[in-house]
């Protein structure tokens, strides 16, 4: 964390020294100098949003939910059109009024048999799809998980906090998509970081320079640090939106 720059003086005495007095002719006026602190190397980790380990099968994104109906509704779909071939010239043959009561019972005698065949199947396909949704959810939640997380990082980073980062679990998607967002809020909190130290030291010129105004009586240069302050006050107020440290 950047720590504020400040303005000492070599007129400014320690609290435990006595005052000497002097008086107004013999004390020559004395313009303070600037000391510039440099800033600390050491500074505060960014916040990382830890995944957090999810059991059972949660839905993390709505895009988890739509892939699931799609799968379900496909394998209804392919249950209907397998059956409709299989069971409709059957069933027309059972309805035909020109067949004998005999030739009917033989009918309804093999839809039976086809009816003792085909569930069976049915109910193995069922499991087979069953698990194919199950290994969906599992497959999506490895896509939806990062959804979710960068979903929640994105309004605190549009709202100015700099020191937040995403992190995946194991077997994640999307890695290299938020590598990348990670790399962009990095660079965004050292653009801003350098931002703010040169804010500080402007500041400080400003300073100096409102101050050799008053010594040399210059109501233009005056003028001039005046400005320079206003408008790296409004330039402080634009820079304290980002958070560049944590806490």
């Amino acid at each position: 964390m950047v720590q504020p720059l400040r303005v000492t003086s070599p007129s400014e005495q320690s609290p435990h020294s006595p005052a000497e007095p002097q008086s107004a002719e013999d004390s020559p006026r004395q313009v303070p100098t600037l000391t510039i602190v440099p800033p600390s190397p050491i500074q505060a980790a960014p916040q990382t949003d830890h995944p957090r380990t999810r059991r059972g099968f949660n839905m993390a994104h709505p895009l988890q939910v739509r892939m699931l109906s799609q799968v379900i509704i496909y394998s209804a779909i392919i249950f209907v059109l397998l059956a409709i071939p299989v069971f409709k010239p059957l069933m027309q043959a059972l309805n035909n009024p020109s067949l004998s009561w005999q030739e009917r019972a033989v009918v309804a005698n093999d839809l039976l048999n086809l009816h003792a065949r085909f569930w069976p199947w049915a109910l193995g396909a069922g499991l087979v799809v069953l698990i194919h949704c199950i290994h969906s959810i599992r497959l999506m939640h490895r896509v939806a998980g990062p959804l979710a997380r960068l979903k929640q990082v994105f309004p605190q980073i549009g709202n100015g906090n700099l020191c937040v980062r995403t992190t995946l679990r194991q077997g994640d998607y999307l890695t290299p998509e938020v590598d990348l967002v990670n790399h962009m809020t990095a660079q965004l909190h050292s653009k801003i970081a350098a931002l703010k130290h040169l804010q500080i030291l402007l500041a400080l010129d400003a300073a100096r320079i409102r101050e050799l105004a008053t010594a040399k009586e210059d109501p233009a240069l005056a003028t001039l640090a005046k400005q320079m302050e206003q408008n790296l006050s409004g330039l402080k107020s634009s820079l304290d939106t980002f958070k560049t440290h944590s806490g």
